[in-house]
C-alpha cells in the first residue's frame, strides 16, 4: 500500500475535477437558453422572455424544495450514492434537452434537473468531512480556539 494514496486524495482529486467541469457546463449552457428556446419555437419578444425566466428559474424552484430530502438521504446513506445519483441524473437530462420540440419538455426536464440536484454541495461535504482531523478544513466547534 506504499504507492497508493488514500481514498480521501482521490475523492478530492476527481471531486474537483468534477465539480469543475459541472460549474463550467452550468455557465455555459445558462447564456444559451433563450438562443435555444427561440429555435424551438416561434415565440413572440415577451414569450421569449417569459419562457427563458421559467426555464432557468424552475430549476432552481424546485431544487430548493427537494434538497432537504436529498440531504437527509444523504446522512442515512452516505454522500457518495447521492453524488453518483445527482451526476447521472444531470447527464441523462442535459443529453435529453437536446433532442426536446417544445418548451414545455424543456421545462420539464429543467424541473427533472431540479430533482437531481445536489452534485456540487454533496461534493463539497464529502471533500470537506472525509479528510483525517489534522488535514480537514472541517473542525468540530469544540477544536476552535478564541482568538
Amino acid at each position: 500500500m506504499s504507492g497508493q494514496q488514500p481514498g480521501w486524495v482521490r475523492n478530492l482529486r476527481v471531486l474537483s475535477i468534477g465539480v469543475f467541469f459541472a460549474g463550467m457546463g452550468f455557465s455555459e449552457i445558462m447564456p444559451f437558453l433563450s438562443l435555444y428556446i427561440a429555435t424551438i419555437g416561434n415565440y413572440s419578444h415577451q414569450q421569449l422572455n417569459f419562457y427563458s425566466g421559467v426555464v432557468f428559474a424552475v430549476m432552481y424552484c424546485v431544487s430548493a424544495i427537494v434538497s432537504p430530502y436529498w440531504g437527509k438521504l444523504a446522512d442515512k446513506k452516505g454522500r457518495k450514492p447521492m453524488i453518483l445519483r445527482a451526476s447521472l441524473g444531470m447527464a441523462i437530462v442535459i443529453a435529453a434537452m437536446g433532442v426536446v420540440t417544445n418548451v414545455w419538455q424543456l421545462i420539464g426536464l429543467r424541473m427533472a434537473q431540479g430533482v437531481f440536484a445536489g452534485f456540487v454541495s454533496n461534493s463539497n461535504a464529502l471533500i470537506a468531512t472525509e479528510p483525517p482531523p489534522k488535514r480537514s478544513p472541517v473542525r468540530p466547534l469544540a477544536q476552535w480556539q478564541p482568538a
